[in-house]
């Protein structure tokens, strides 16, 4: 489950593109606040940031702003972060004012554990259909991630939306039977069957014919 983190930050006049790239040389981020009926454009410190993100585990913790001349602090989470394409710096945040009162529907990534014994002990192979689900549940509840054990996954098994376990503040708003991961059979090698085929066919042209045992040959008479 995530856990409220404090940010802390500055106003931050919007205007030309000029004063954010001096923002960015200094180590720090631009971003905006969106609020309930009102949008806030503020600085944060992008080293701070850096950190709750590799601590917290990312966009999903509730984040307690604490902005220099703001009228209030306010309860917010991770809406976008922006990074540049080639030298991997943060460019520009957006975040999301959220009620802490009320549930949010989000889509929450799924982490696989385990090699399936299908896989490991019988070849088959590991197909996965989903990589998130949408869940519900109190901006407090919200998990990092779902785990799901495949260890003991057979061929031919499958498992559905409805058999990834969850805590009980959790909802999960994924059609139930909705397919999540499945082993299926090994795949089977289409030259060793055509070979097999081929091989049939050509023992049963080459299988010998039954033939008619000879005719004797006459007796000749004897010479009196």
């Amino acid at each position: 489950m995530s856990e409220a983190v404090t940010l802390s930050g500055t106003l931050r006049q919007v205007g030309r593109k000029g004063p954010s790239r001096q923002l960015r040389r200094e180590g720090k981020l631009p971003g905006i606040i969106y609020g309930h009926g009102e949008n806030v454009a503020v600085t944060l410190d992008a080293k701070e940031l850096l950190k709750l993100l590799e601590i917290r585990g990312g966009s999903h913790s509730v984040i307690h702003s604490r902005i220099e001349g703001d009228k209030k602090e306010r309860s917010v989470m991770i809406k976008s972060l922006d990074v540049h394409p080639i030298y991997d710096t943060l460019m520009h945040i957006d975040l999301l004012e959220i009620d802490e009162t009320k549930p949010m529907k989000l889509d929450i990534e799924l982490e696989f554990i385990g090699v399936p014994v299908g896989v490991k002990e019988k070849g088959g192979e590991l197909r996965i259909q989903r990589k998130k689900l949408l869940i519900e549940c109190l901006p407090k509840d919200i998990p990092a991630r779902l785990e799901v054990y495949i260890k003991d996954m057979e061929v031919g098994q499958i498992l559905c939306a409805k058999d990834i376990k969850h805590a009980d503040s959790v909802s999960i708003l994924t059609d139930p039977e909705a397919h999540v991961v499945t082993v299926v059979p090994p795949k089977q090698d289409k030259t060793a069957k055509t070979e097999e085929t081929e091989g049939g066919a050509a023992g049963a042209k080459a299988a010998p014919a039954k033939t008619a045992p000879a005719a004797a040959s006459p007796d000749k008479k004897n010479k009196k």
